[in-house]
């Protein structure tokens, strides 16, 4: 058979024959024109106990190597599909009626003018990991005389001169068969490192292969590229060869080391990221311990950075970002570390501290300082002029923890403690500041099963004109029904839904509640939609939603009710940020037919200037100034400024907070006529107003 074949097509026929022959894995050559088995191999006798005279000449459908016919028909219906078999595992008849499971490869050769199917089985019945490398080794043998994928040569293992290389080598390094055949890789400047030469080929010597080696190669342009090399010694004929597989992973570093570096560090600052900054600080634990250094950690967070983004935009907000991380970045020491563990968090690690507990404390604090201080400075940001103020929380390892995960929650503690007490300083870690943080998880956790419950509900505070002694209007407030404690106020509770967010949510259900309270007034004819009106306070962040002005709308379609009965009131806060988001949002609110009012006018950030562009109804007069108006003669000026403002303005007057006959009076006397307060009744639930309002008006007071 062989002789056959080498009249027909020559040498290079014969020296595949042959090298079938020499394989230790199972060899079978298909002409491909009929289908039909030319060759076996010693090995592939062996492995299946068939004698050769059993396949060759016969159609490979014909086979006694299939376990049944469908696996026969898939099997070749996918290679007749796709035209080549890499690596597929099937289970084939033996002679002895055995199956075999195996690796199958197959691929299409050219033996002069004929097509042919070279197929090799491996078996891999007791898998170890030196069979797989021998799998992977004869796949990539074979792999050279199908015009593999990746770059090969072949190198006499006596002289280490090149001997032939494969077109993909040429694609890949720029050299032509005649740059190198003849020659060794070191005569014509191959290696980058030409010193690590010897190491690796002892190490070939050694192992008798190599294994996705690491080494720098030049191509012929002179450009370096990253490869791993793979060698095994072969016989090819009686020629004993070393072929080379040179895998070009020069892009698959870059993308790993860059996939490494994002693993490690935040997208927008480039700085360390949480997983980094644990990794050092558990690093740094480990070095003091050995050396009686400590170290510092210092958490930031910038106060009210959220005004930022809600009125300059994110776009603004990250440019912030980057440039509070970059001023970060150039006061401190290249050995400390500067990590954003996300949104407005910052952390700088300070290490190598040495000396007493109280003269690494010194020196913390002398850094947050330094920190704070240059946080703090004014900064241009896309044509504006912001100037933000931070809190810092700081906790030392030779005082407030030895693991990375206490040192982070007991800087957090810090930095909490800092907010709560009016940001903009710094703070060191105290234990009795855990109690406090712990009692305002509960109270979060509280809130949220509030809202599941549905706890919440609406009291309602009368407001009275004097001179008609009527009740004219009402102002929504919000009490928390606690199942345990009862009735809470929300001096309690307020500020935790506005920072946790969750005021979203219940200020969705007061809209709704009120405007239904609004529509059960009117079903039961206790108002005219032309005399009465009701009150709801819009906080900041509820404002601030994209979709507020269609919320309002919402309800107010939903619950069929006047428009001209609500009334929204919003704080002097809400003025200052995005004056030209806030103006657009009112106008809109105001075409609909509501009318707005503003709360504790006198209190925040009052302008004329910001007062005059918004298209506000009422001011309501802070209980504050109304508080000592009959005894304090400031308080009577703030009052008759107020009073005189509005009534420039053309605006509607209320008083707050009402509790006393003179008060009243003085009121009076300066021509604001509607209040609401003690004097004439508390906040009340539902039936209490509704009696209220069925009675005549009785002075509390």
């Amino acid at each position: 058979m062989a002789d056959s074949l080498m009249s027909r097509d020559g040498t290079r026929e014969h020296d595949l024959i042959a090298l079938l022959g020499q394989l230790p894995v199972a060899c079978m050559l298909v002409r491909g024109a009929d289908d039909t088995v030319v060759a076996v191999n010693p090995t592939f006798e062996v492995l299946f106990g068939w004698p050769a005279s059993r396949f060759i000449g016969h159609h490979s459908a014909e086979l006694p190597l299939w376990v049944s016919p469908e696996q026969r028909d898939g099997f070749l219906r996918l290679l007749f599909t796709s035209g080549r078999i890499q690596q597929h595992e099937a289970r084939f008849q033996c002679h002895d009626g055995q199956t075999k499971p195996c690796l199958i490869y197959v691929e299409q050769v050219r033996i002069g003018d004929q097509s042919y199917r070279l197929a090799m089985a491996h078996d891999i019945s007791e898998r170890s990991s030196a069979h797989q490398e021998l799998r992977q080794s004869e796949a990539k043998f074979a792999a050279l005389f199908i015009d593999s994928p990746e770059p090969y040569v072949l190198f006499d293992k006596v002289s280490a001169q090149i001997t032939e290389i494969n077109h993909r080598f040429t694609e890949v390094f720029g050299y032509q068969p005649e740059d190198v055949i003849g020659k060794t890789a070191a005569e014509f400047g191959f290696w980058r490192y030409p010193n690590k030469r010897p190491a690796i080929i002892n190490k070939l010597l050694r192992d008798r292969c190599l294994r996705n080696e690491p080494i720098d190669l030049i191509t012929k342009d002179g450009r370096t590229l990253n490869c791993e090399v793979s060698s095994n010694f072969i016989l090819i004929g009686n020629e004993r060869c070393t072929l080379s597989c040179f895998k070009d992973v020069t892009e698959q570093r870059s993308i790993e080391a860059r996939v490494k570096h994002q693993a490690y560090h935040d997208a927008l600052t480039d700085l360390p990221n949480r997983l980094l900054l644990h990794d050092r600080l558990q690093q740094h634990l480990a070095l003091g311990e050995r050396h009686g250094l400590s170290c510092a950690l210092l958490f930031f967070d910038l106060d009210h950075f959220k005004r930022v983004n809600d009125s300059l935009g994110h776009t603004c907000g990250d440019a912030v970002l980057q440039e509070v991380s970059r001023r970060l970045q150039a006061r401190v020491r290249k050995a400390d570390t500067v990590a954003r563990l996300g949104g407005d968090e910052f952390v700088i690690l300070i290490t190598g501290l040495s000396g007493k507990p109280e003269q690494s404390a010194e020196t913390a604090r002398i850094n947050a300082a330094e920190l704070l201080e240059a946080v703090s400075a004014p900064m241009s940001i896309e044509g504006h002029g912001l100037q933000l103020s931070c809190s810092i929380g700081i906790a030392l390892s030779s005082e407030h923890g030895n693991t990375p995960e206490d040192l982070l929650k007991h800087a957090d503690t810090a930095l909490y403690g800092v907010k709560a007490s009016g940001r903009n300083s710094i703070a060191f870690f105290e234990p009795q500041m855990q109690v406090v943080v712990s009692q305002r998880l509960q109270l979060e956790a509280e809130l949220r099963q509030a809202l599941l419950e549905g706890e919440f509900r609406l009291h309602y505070q009368p407001q009275v004109d004097a001179r008609t002694q009527r009740i004219t209007g009402a102002e929504a407030l919000l009490r928390w029904q606690h199942s345990e404690t009862g009735l809470t106020g929300p001096g309690t509770f307020m500020h935790v839904l506005e920072e946790s967010g969750m005021i979203l949510e219940a200020g969705h259900w007061v809209l709704h509640e009120a405007c239904s309270f609004v529509a059960r007034l009117l079903d039961r004819e206790l108002i005219a939609a032309d005399q009465f009106s009701l009150s709801i306070n819009i906080s900041p962040r509820q404002f601030r939603q994209a979709n507020f002005v269609a919320q309002v709308g919402a309800a107010i379609a939903q619950h069929q009710i006047p428009v001209q009965c609500l009334k929204l009131e919003i704080t002097e806060s809400i003025m200052i940020h995005n004056i030209s988001d806030t103006v657009e949002k009112m106008n809109e609110l105001r075409d609909m037919g509501i009318r707005f009012a503003i709360d504790d006018f006198g209190t925040g950030y009052s302008s004329l200037s910001y007062l005059k562009r918004l298209p506000v109804d009422l001011l309501k007069i802070d209980q504050s100034f109304i508080n000592d108006c009959t005894r304090d003669s400031n308080d009577a000026e703030i009052v008759r400024a107020i009073i005189v403002m509005a009534r420039s303005l053309n605006m509607e007057l209320i008083a707050e907070g009402v509790e006393t006959a003179e008060q009243l009076a003085f009121l009076q006397q300066q021509e604001c006529h509607t209040y609401q307060g003690f004097y004439f009744s508390r906040a009340v639930r539902e039936e209490a107003f509704c009696a209220l309002l069925g009675s005549p008006v009785n002075w509390a007071g």
